[in-house]
């Protein structure tokens, strides 16, 4: 099989010739700590290096116009302000550079006050997208590039309650809210909801590639089982309906602990779990996928931790994971999260070959 065909067959559960492996290895908070050598490595040469099944992305094919709104955003010593105008009061975005990371993380968040969220209602009931020709042409190039080397997908945001809890309101103000002001909260959450729906419409219809990502970084940690379900599984469900209609799969970026929420999933009209983490960091195993989950494909199966380990123990830790699982099917292995910077690319090239020596007919009929 090519990768590309490897990759999609696992994505809808199907018989595979060997264990697909993908790692996060190109973003800059991995990349940038490894030797020149691979620094200098462009994204499908480093996928060749390692020899993975790629899974790449790609430009999301819109532009949103709002003549209600103007942002604009400085930067200046590791700190990034975003200020939007609304016809209301300008909301005030503030973000660090983390070096350690390499990423930019939320210091002060735009919305603080009642007024604060009624203004937000601005950024999102006057949105208009359309279509990018000059995206579509670069996710098509990507696509074209990417070739049987892998399969390729593309973005679609994030949904309200965790657009809120990450980088609008933040974890205990979203939740106060949701307290003292329901109403004006909710009525915000729609209006959240509704843009994206429109965004996800026009992705959905032009991009290139055969899958649209949701990133949610989803977590029991951060909502429970009834958040979940009164918020981001309807607004989940109304997305996959849209991917579906445009032939698409919809794979859905939660990264954190699943455990518990993972029989909702199962219910939603999405094909794959991508970040799907074991413990120590998620709460999620193999064998949980197919008890909990089965109708889900997952990209993950392993943590940070694991990784930190030496090479006869991280297999051998695969092995017991695959075993407990009883089979392979719907699993393309992965780090889960990004990939700690202090393992070396010769190492995870080690790993790599262990995984090629697991096959289909090691289980019966693959697994469940």
């Amino acid at each position: 099989m090519t990768p590309k065909e490897r990759f999609g067959r696992a994505l809808r559960r199907e018989e595979v010739d060997r264990l697909p492996f993908w790692v996060k290895v190109f973003g800059n908070s991995y990349i940038d700590f490894q030797p020149d050598t691979f620094r200098k490595m462009r994204g499908l040469e480093l996928a060749e290096y390692l020899d993975l099944d790629h899974y790449c992305g790609s430009p999301a094919p819109v532009r949103c116009h709002n003549d209600r709104v103007a942002v604009r955003t400085e930067r200046r010593n590791g700190t990034r302000v975003t200020l939007t105008e609304t016809p209301e009061r300008t909301l005030r975005r503030v973000e660090g550079f983390d070096e350690g990371s390499h990423s930019w993380h939320p210091v002060e968040y735009p919305v603080k006050t009642r007024e604060d969220l009624l203004a937000l209602r601005h950024v999102y009931e006057h949105n208009r997208y359309e279509v990018s020709r000059e995206l579509v042409d670069r996710a098509e190039e990507v696509v074209e590039l990417v070739g049987d080397r892998g399969i390729v997908h593309t973005g679609m945001g994030i949904s309200p309650l965790m657009d809120l809890i990450q980088h609008t309101i933040g974890p205990e103000g979203t939740y106060f809210f949701l307290s003292d002001c329901p109403d004006e909260t909710d009525e915000v959450i729609e209006l959240m909801h509704q843009a994206l729906l429109r965004r996800l419409d026009v992705i959905a219809e032009h991009a290139p590639c055969d899958y649209v990502v949701s990133v949610e970084n989803t977590s029991t940690t951060l909502l429970s089982p009834q958040v979940f379900e009164k918020y981001c599984w309807r607004h989940l469900n109304d997305y996959g309906k849209v991917i579906k209609e445009h032939g698409k799969s919809h794979i859905m970026h939660m990264c954190g602990k699943l455990k518990y929420l993972l029989p909702k999933i199962d219910d939603l009209p999405a094909d794959v779990i991508e970040a799907y983490t074991s413990p120590p960091i998620g709460n999620t195993t193999l064998a949980d996928r197919v008890n909990l989950c089965p109708s889900k494909a997952i990209i993950g199966g392993t943590d940070a931790t694991v990784w930190m380990r030496p090479v006869d123990e991280i297999c051998a830790h695969i092995e017991q994971s695959l075993d407990e699982a009883d089979g392979m099917r719907g699993v393309v292995l992965t780090s889960a999260g990004v990939m700690p910077p202090a393992v070396s690319i010769e190492k995870i090239k080690e790993v790599r070959e262990f995984a090629k020596g697991i096959a289909w007919d090691r289980f019966e009929d693959g697994g469940s």
